[in-house]
């Protein structure tokens, strides 16, 4: 340090001062607080004037900063930097300023070397300090020593203050030195130039050096001048953010440092000190980088990084990499969802690879996928595309990717897609000629074309299999194997048509229409026995009978097998096949064929008999209504259940819709499900079905007559006589009664005697039922507000209460009586025929073997099929003895009650 002691020492300023960048440090500690310090002033060399000292065109860095120490090692803070000098002097430097302090805190200027160059290079400094007390007292470094400049150090202030200003060095390489800018750049080209043109032209560079991306060659000038202008501890940045920061800014790690980005020290070199590009920083994993950036600089913007593996460790090396504002936790663990570095081909590259792989394929995306392409013809190719691979495999054993494999076969042969393939090919070129190159499709023209040849020989090499399997469905339409002139007589029909020119398709559905409208098909031909006398019938004829008894339609393959092995017709076999066949899903024909007909509720599902302007709800349902009949005996016959169950089970099964209808809470959702303590909701049973309540009953109103009718005759087989004719007609509507509820008018009705026999019967049992209306539904008033009564007293004399008393009433009082009636009617309906006297027996038979059996469905049916009725048929010379049987699929045979 060194004061001017006139006008002519070393061209400095008298009372000026100066300082010899070895480097050194001049720093202020006082015990007041200061507002601000000061650092340079813009000094102009006079002309013709050079100092010997400046000869070297050294640039110099001046810099003040507040440090928390003044010993060697302290970490000082920057506040602000200022420009450089050229040839000695301060060229368009502005003063660099702190922005205040505590008391006791050093303020430092340090003036250091360029690139370590000392040669005879002196600098004029200048420092200056003001306080914020009342007394705005200023420092100032030259007029406050230069009475002692050579006292030693440290020296007292001009206030009288001991120990305030300091000189002291510190090791080159932990000075806080500017950037130098570098060699050849046009930045360092346009300080070299005297020419304002040039100097203007390079200017513009660096402007577009700044304004554009960095430079491809990252070794050269202006790549290095681009990262020292843009580095947040550069010249552009590094002032605005100290300015702006203040004192939230981060301190420095050291005293090279900047607070903001990475050391630039850290780049260029591997940790064991090898060389790198001098752009990429090297990092050992498990490793966390953390970089400080200015939130005025980094709102809005995106942080990218780009990584790759050190080719010393891409061999073996992976490595994933994240970035986030929030520091992560575990740092061994791998993390999923983050992409895994590793090197190409390298051995952990496929050690990872076959892991991913294992995990996809036990844990695919998708079983399988429904449509890949979509499906508009006129612009792409409909394609059967299959993606059922991980289905197949994870999901499916052998017999069932065997039959996913025909399946997909069938699929491919019956849509013709290799033949609908070449024209959706066609048009799909016509369309890429629109606003694209057709040629990007050519390669796919030959394989399209080559399928659709292959196809088209298929075709005809499956020509004689396809008639081979249409004599066989002539088997199974027949249900009998054929004789051998019906198997020639269709393949002749075929030859017939082809030789007439017809194509095989045509052939095939002549030949097939034929099989149609055969005798064997639309009829259940049976072959009697010669004589009076009645004989069995065969097995194929007996599957026959058993199959549409209990399904409505022809034997499957395990009953035709059965009749072909020739044992159907033992007792105990045919016995084991009605217990197999009840409990298929297929038995729910037997629950609309046979229940619903005897029920009188079939086809209720078309019922528009109602009034829309008093029940609007009832189209809406009365499907569900019907569902819910045929899922009650449907469930029955499969669980093998009771058939009082008829009567007293305590379950519905019902959807959403349906019970909130019934008052059920608690349900929801369109699927169907049992729902047991039906009682408390007045349900159970066919008493409490809204499909019997509500057939009959009259349109807009309830009938207690055609309700009473229904339990004598269809429930306990009583026969009544028809009504008389001119009977005077019930009002049908409840609200036009005069004030009388229709209980009350039927009462009336059935003071005629020409009425009173038959309505003592039926209307008792039909007033029980009361409680619902004409669509089953329950209720406490009718229409016109009238209260409902549903206590009676019956013909017998007995008086019960509602459904609940009619219920208790037939299964303890009139219980062998609707088991009577229950057995005749299935009787019946298996035979396809009116029940005769003769079958008497087999009907005390039946409810024997129920009472046995705990009344269970199966004893009924096992009854039935054991007997001579079920198994014979009459001889040829028996009276009546036609020996022919209509299909039950025409619904001529099997109607109950003939």
């Amino acid at each position: 340090m060194g004061l001017a002691a006139n006008a002519e020492s070393g061209g400095q300023r008298l009372g000026s001062g100066s300082a010899h960048s070895r480097p050194i440090e001049t720093a202020w500690r006082g015990r007041a607080s200061f507002a601000h310090a000061v650092c340079g002033r813009r000094l102009e060399e006079p002309a013709g004037r050079r100092c010997a000292h400046r000869r070297q065109g050294g640039r110099r860095s001046c810099r003040v900063r507040q440090r928390s120490d003044l010993g060697t090692g302290a970490a000082p803070r920057l506040h602000a930097a200022n420009a450089g000098q050229r040839n000695g002097g301060l060229h368009g430097h502005r003063p660099a300023r702190s922005g205040g302090g505590a008391p006791g805190r050093p303020v430092s200027l340090a003036i250091g070397p360029k690139d370590g160059n000392h040669g005879c290079d002196l600098t004029e400094i200048e420092l200056k300090l003001t306080s914020t007390g009342d007394d705005t007292r200023t420092w100032d470094l030259a007029p406050d020593i230069t009475s002692d400049v050579l006292a030693g150090n440290p020296h007292a202030d001009c206030h009288g203050n001991a120990d305030v200003w300091h000189f002291y060095s510190q090791p080159i390489a932990e000075r806080a030195i500017g950037p130098t800018i570098p060699p050849g750049s046009a930045l360092a080209r346009g300080q070299a130039t005297a020419d304002a043109q040039e100097r203007k032209q390079l200017a513009a560079e660096v402007q577009q050096l700044l304004a554009g991306a960095a430079p491809a060659d990252k070794e050269g000038p202006d790549a290095r001048l681009y990262q020292q202008l843009t580095s947040l501890a550069g010249p552009l940045s590094a002032g605005a953010l100290g300015d702006s920061m203040g004192a939230d800014a981060p301190a420095a790690s050291s005293a090279g440092d900047s607070a903001w980005g990475l050391d630039p020290e850290r780049f260029g070199t591997r940790a064991d000190g090898t060389a790198i590009d001098s752009q990429s920083l090297a990092v050992q994993a498990p490793s966390l980088v953390a970089i400080r950036l200015p939130a005025e600089l980094a709102s809005g913007a995106e942080l990218v990084t780009t990584a790759e593996l050190d080719p010393q460790s891409a061999a073996k090396g992976a490595v994933q990499l994240t970035i986030g504002t929030d520091k992560p936790g575990e740092l061994e663990a791998l993390r999923p969802g983050v992409t895994v570095l590793t090197g190409e081909g390298s051995p952990a590259r496929q050690r990872f690879e076959k892991s991913f792989d294992d995990f996809r394929r036990w844990f695919p995306r998708a079983l399988c996928y429904t449509q890949i392409v979509p499906t508009d013809e006129v612009v792409t190719l409909t394609l059967f595309h299959r993606e059922d691979e991980p289905l197949a495999r994870l999901m499916l054993n052998d017999e069932q990717r065997a039959r996913l494999d025909r399946l997909w076969q069938e699929l491919h042969f019956v849509s013709h897609d290799a033949l609908t393939q070449v024209d959706a090919f066609a048009q799909l070129l016509e369309y890429a000629s629109q606003d694209s190159d057709p040629g990007l499709f050519e390669p796919y023209r030959e394989p399209i074309h080559d399928a659709a040849d292959a196809f088209r020989q298929a075709l005809i090499e499956a020509e004689p299999q396809q008639l081979d399997a249409l004599v066989d469905f002539a088997e199974q339409a027949y249900r009998r194997p054929l004789a051998d002139d019906e198997a020639a007589g269709l393949r002749e029909l075929y030859t017939q048509l082809r030789e007439e020119e017809l194509s095989h398709d045509e052939a095939f559905r002549f030949t097939l229409a034929r099989i149609f409208v055969a005798p064997a098909f639309l009829y259940r031909l049976e072959q009697a026995p010669a004589g009076a006398e009645p004989g069995p019938v065969s097995d194929w004829e007996l599957a026959s009978r058993l199959s549409y008894f209990l399904w409505s339609s022809q034997p499957d393959g395990q009953l035709r097998a059965a009749a072909a092995a020739g044992n159907l017709h033992a007792p105990d076999v045919l016995a084991a096949e009605a217990r197999r066949m009840l409990a298929d899903d297929r038995v729910r024909r037997l629950a609309t064929e046979f229940a619903c007909q005897w029920l009188h509720v079939y086809e209720f599902d078309t019922l528009d008999e109602k009034s829309e302007s008093h029940f609007p709800q009832f189209v809406e349902l009365r499907d569900d209504m019907y569902e819910e009949c045929i899922r009650f005996f449907t469930d029955m016959f499969q669980r093998d259940a009771s058939v009082l169950d008829v009567l007293e089970a305590d379950h519905v099964f019902v959807n959403d819709a349906l019970a909130a209808f019934y008052g059920i809470p608690e349900v929801s959702g369109p699927e169907w499900r049992r729902v047991e303590g039906a009682s408390q909701y007045g349900r159970g049973g066919i008493l409490g079905l809204a499909a019997t309540l509500a057939k009959h009953s009259g349109a807009s109103r309830t009938s207690p007559t055609l309700r009473g009718n229904w339990v004598c005759e269809v429930l306990l087989g009583e026969k009544l006589p028809p009504p008389p004719k001119d009977v005077p007609q019930i009002p049908e509507d409840e609200t036009a009664t005069e004030g009388l509820t229709v209980r009350q008018i039927v009462e009336r009705h059935a003071r005629d005697v020409r009425c009173a026999g038959c309505h003592k019967r039926v209307d008792p049992l039909g007033f029980s039922l009361e409680a619902f209306d004409s669509i089953g539904r329950r209720r406490e008033q009718d229409l016109a507000g009238q209260p409902i009564d549903d206590h009676t007293e019956l013909a017998d004399g007995t008086k019960i209460e509602g459904a609940q008393g009619l219920r208790d009433y037939l299964l303890k009082t009139r219980r062998e009586a609707m088991l009577r009636q229950f057995c005749r009617k299935l009787l019946g309906f298996a035979l396809g025929r009116g029940v005769q006297l003769s079958d008497e027996p087999l009907l005390e038979e039946m409810q024997q073997q129920l009472a046995r059996h705990d009344y269970k469905f199966s004893a009924a049916v096992e009854a039935i099929v054991r007997s001579p009725q079920f198994r014979n048929i009459r001889g040829r010379d028996a009276e009546q003895g036609l020996g022919v049987r209509k299909n039950t699929a025409l619904g001529t045979v099997g109607a109950v009650g003939r």
